[in-house]
C-alpha cells in the first residue's frame, strides 16, 4: 500500500476519516463548510507547547473562525475537567469542537461535545445505558490525533475518570464527525511515548482479534491493524522521522479502534485499574499486560492467536493452533522488549499490595466479558501477580 500524496476521505464503519500528510491544514475548511463560527479546541500544555497546535489555528484563522483554546486536559481525563470544558465552551459562545492530541484530549473533546448540550453532570450519562439520554444532534467535532495508540479519533465512547470513585468510566459519545489523520503531527512524538502508545493499539487490534463476539469485518481490520504494527512501529521508535512508518501506525491505530466495536478483554480490564491506582501510562499497562492474558487466553481463542502470530510475520503456517499462538506472544513479548517498554509491573514502581484492590476493581470493568476466557478475581490476581 502506497502512501497517499495527498490527503483522501475513506469512510468505514460509519467513521468519517480523512486521511494523508497534510490533511490538518484542511481543519479550517471542514468547520467552515459545517457553518461553524467559534471553535473550542481541546488540547492540553504538552501539544501546545511542542507547536502541535500551530496548523490548525492557522487553518482557522484562514478560514476566519474564531477559536478558544482551552489546554487543561489532563493524562486519564477527569470528569472534573469534562465539567470546566463544557462550562467554558458555553460561556464563549462556541458552537463546534477540534480535539488535538493523544486520547486523553480527543476523548475528553467527546465528553465536553456531550456536556455542552445536555443538563446535569457528566457522570449521569456513564455507561452503555446512559446512551440513549444523548442527543445525537451534538456540536460538530474533528478529531486530530498526535499520537498513534488510542484510535479515540474514531471509536463511539470517551474513557473519563470517575473523580468519586476513582475508577474510569465511559460515556457513549458517538463518533466524531470527521477524523483527521496526517502523520506528520506525530513525527515529534518521542521514541518511549512512540513504543507505548503503538502497543496500545497493538493490544487493541490483538484483544479485537480473540474477543468472543462475532464479527469478521473488525476480525479483519484487526488483522490488518497487527500486520501494519508489526511492519512499523520499531522503525517509528528507532527512526522517528519516517512518514511511511508513520502513517502505518496512524492507519493501525485507527484500524484497532474499529477493531475494538468487536470487545476488549482483560487486559483492559486490568490495565484501567493501572492507570487510576498507580498512575501507569496507559499503553506502557497494556504491553506489559498483553502476554500474560494471551497464554491464559490460550485454550480458548488458539486458532486465532494462531492468526495473529501469521500476521506479526511469524512462520506458524506448519505449526498447530496452540504452538501458533504460542509464537504469537512469545512475538509480542520480543517486540515490547526491542523497543524499550518495562516488561513487568515492578519496573514501573506497582506496589503489590495494591494487587488485591485492583483485582476486585477489575472485575467491575466493562472489557472482560468480552475476554474469550471467563475470568474471576482470582484469575485478575493471579494475572497481576504472573506480570508483576
Amino acid at each position: 500500500m502506497n502512501m497517499p500524496k495527498e490527503p483522501i476521505s475513506i469512510e468505514v464503519l460509519g467513521a468519517l476519516v480523512r486521511v494523508g500528510p497534510g490533511a490538518v491544514h484542511e481543519v479550517g475548511s471542514f468547520f467552515q463548510k459545517a457553518g461553524s463560527k467559534k471553535v473550542f479546541i481541546a488540547t492540553d500544555k504538552g501539544v501546545v507547547k511542542a507547536g502541535l497546535v500551530k496548523s490548525s489555528l492557522a487553518s482557522l484563522e484562514k478560514a476566519r473562525i474564531g477559536f478558544e483554546l482551552f489546554d487543561e486536559i489532563e493524562p486519564n481525563p477527569s470528569d472534573r475537567t469534562v465539567m470546566a470544558g463544557a462550562e467554558i465552551f458555553k460561556k464563549t459562545g462556541c458552537d463546534a469542537l477540534l480535539g488535538v492530541g493523544g486520547g486523553s484530549a480527543l476523548d475528553a473533546g467527546k465528553a465536553i461535545q456531550v456536556m455542552a448540550v445536555h443538563p446535569g453532570h457528566v457522570s449521569e450519562y456513564f455507561g452503555v445505558a446512559a446512551a440513549s439520554k444523548i442527543n445525537p444532534r451534538k456540536p460538530y467535532y474533528i478529531a486530530v490525533p498526535t499520537t498513534s495508540g488510542t484510535g479515540s479519533e474514531v471509536s463511539r465512547g470517551c474513557v473519563i475518570t470517575n473523580t468519586a470513585t476513582n475508577t474510569k468510566s465511559v460515556v457513549r459519545a458517538g463518533l466524531p464527525q470527521l477524523a483527521v489523520i496526517d502523520p506528520e503531527m506525530t513525527l515529534s512524538m518521542p521514541p518511549f511515548l512512540t513504543a507505548a502508545t503503538g502497543m496500545d493499539a497493538l493490544s487493541h487490534c490483538i484483544e479485537a482479534c480473540v474477543s468472543n463476539a462475532y464479527n469478521p469485518v473488525c476480525m479483519a481490520l484487526g488483522l490488518e491493524g497487527i500486520r501494519l504494527i508489526g511492519r512499523s512501529l520499531k522503525t517509528a521508535v528507532q527512526k522517528g522521522s519516517d512518514l511511511e512508518a508513520r502513517l502505518d501506525m496512524a492507519v493501525a491505530s485507527m484500524m484497532g479502534a474499529l477493531a475494538f466495536q468487536k470487545g476488549l478483554g482483560a487486559v483492559h480490564s486490568l490495565a484501567h485499574q493501572l492507570s487510576t491506582e498507580a498512575g501507569i501510562h496507559h499503553g506502557v499497562a497494556n504491553s506489559i499486560l498483553l502476554p500474560h492474558v494471551m497464554r491464559f487466553n490460550l485454550s480458548e481463542a488458539s486458532r486465532e492467536l494462531w492468526e495473529v502470530g501469521r500476521a506479526l510475520g511469524e512462520n506458524v503456517s506448519s505449526l498447530s493452533a496452540a504452538e501458533g499462538g504460542e509464537r504469537a506472544f512469545a512475538a509480542v513479548t520480543r517486540l515490547s522488549r526491542e523497543i524499550g517498554l518495562p516488561q513487568r509491573l515492578r519496573d514501573v514502581e506497582v506496589k503489590e499490595s495494591h494487587i488485591p484492590l485492583m483485582a476486585k476493581k477489575a472485575m467491575g470493568d466493562w472489557c472482560h466479558p468480552f475476554n474469550p476466557r471467563p475470568c474471576r478475581e482470582a484469575d485478575m490476581e493471579s494475572l497481576y501477580r504472573t506480570a508483576y
